[in-house]
């Protein structure tokens, strides 16, 4: 739809006349009725009923109005945005992640951020996921980066960020490290090494083990991924972590991921803004480049994800 014309066209609406609109937008009568009838025949309806020298809306140009009003307040809040972003000089951007997006997506993202905003003072802050909703909440940080979401997040837009990929981790030897198949009852002897209360990776572990009917002997608890993957290195049980997060792990043979495909888990990551508050220049800007480096797919891993697909 052409803009100009929906500006032509809430101009006669505001004054019920073609010959005051065409005064206050310096046109001529016949390009403003011109205009009109061109928005008309897109639209395919009648927008104005013509009484003398005045002319009224329809029905249909009742609902076009509400529309192009809508239309103008958002074009004007875009060049704002524009505006703030081509003076985006100084200023400081608060971020929270969870350990996924924080640790293994977001550093690039940030260095490049610094090169193109050096003025600008960023802080990252690594959480689970929980805590970075309730801090966003808070206005303890301007946007957030989560591996889950809770059910109550009213406050908060929630937009899908990027893919990633849950998997079984286990120490070199363990006869785990040779089984292809699963079944309910190998985890019957082992301990399982888990995550804090409040991380995404435990929200998708408790409900994919809930669906697999999948019960160790005993669980373990540890706050950090890091930790979780220091114990499985040191063969206090299993675990189940972000693929992301032991690519250097497998690779050098300290772990063994089984090729197990009901135990590999896609999820998606999320990006946290509030919905009460408009987002500055400078969030927006990060958000921007975030969105352009992020990865694009699962390719990206060493191994490609097959089967064990649980939606959040």
């Amino acid at each position: 739809m052409d803009f100009p014309r929906l500006t032509v066209f809430r101009a006669v609406a505001q004054y019920a006349s073609f010959t005051k609109a065409a005064e206050e937008l310096h046109l001529s009568q016949p390009a403003v009725s011109k205009h009109i009838r061109l928005l008309e025949a897109e639209l395919g309806v009648t927008l104005f009923r013509r009484l003398g020298n005045r002319v009224e809306l329809t029905d249909a140009g009742h609902i076009v109005r509400d529309y192009a009003q809508r239309v103008s307040v958002l074009t004007e809040e875009v060049q704002r945005v524009l505006d703030e972003l081509r003076g985006l000089q100084r200023g400081h951007l608060r971020i929270g992640a969870s350990s996924t997006p924080g640790l293994y997506i977001l550093p690039e993202v940030l260095a490049r951020f610094q090169k193109e905003h050096p003025q600008i003072e960023t802080t990252l802050a690594i959480t689970n996921s929980s805590d970075v909703t309730r801090r966003l909440l808070d206005g303890e940080i301007d946007v957030g980066f989560v591996g889950a979401v809770e059910q109550d997040l009213a406050g908060l837009q929630v937009r899908p960020f990027a893919e990633d990929e849950v998997v079984l981790i286990v120490p070199p030897q363990h006869t785990l490290a040779q089984q292809h198949t699963y079944t309910p009852g190998m985890f019957a002897h082992e301990t399982l090494i888990m995550r804090e209360k409040g991380s995404g990776t435990r929200q998708v572990v408790e409900a994919a083990a809930a669906q697999l009917n999948l019960r160790p002997n005993r669980l373990f608890e540890l706050i950090g991924g890091d930790a979780v993957k220091r114990a499985v290195e040191a063969g206090l049980g299993l675990a189940f972590v972000s693929h992301r997060a032991v690519m250097l792990e497998e690779m050098s043979g300290r772990v063994r991921l089984p090729d197990i495909s009901d135990l590999r888990f896609r999820r998606q990551l999320y990006v946290l803004t509030r919905k009460d508050a408009r987002p500055s220049a400078t969030v927006l800007a990060f958000l921007a480049l975030a969105m352009k480096m992020k990865p694009n797919s699962m390719a990206s891993f060493s191994h490609a994800t097959r089967g064990g697909v649980l939606n959040e």
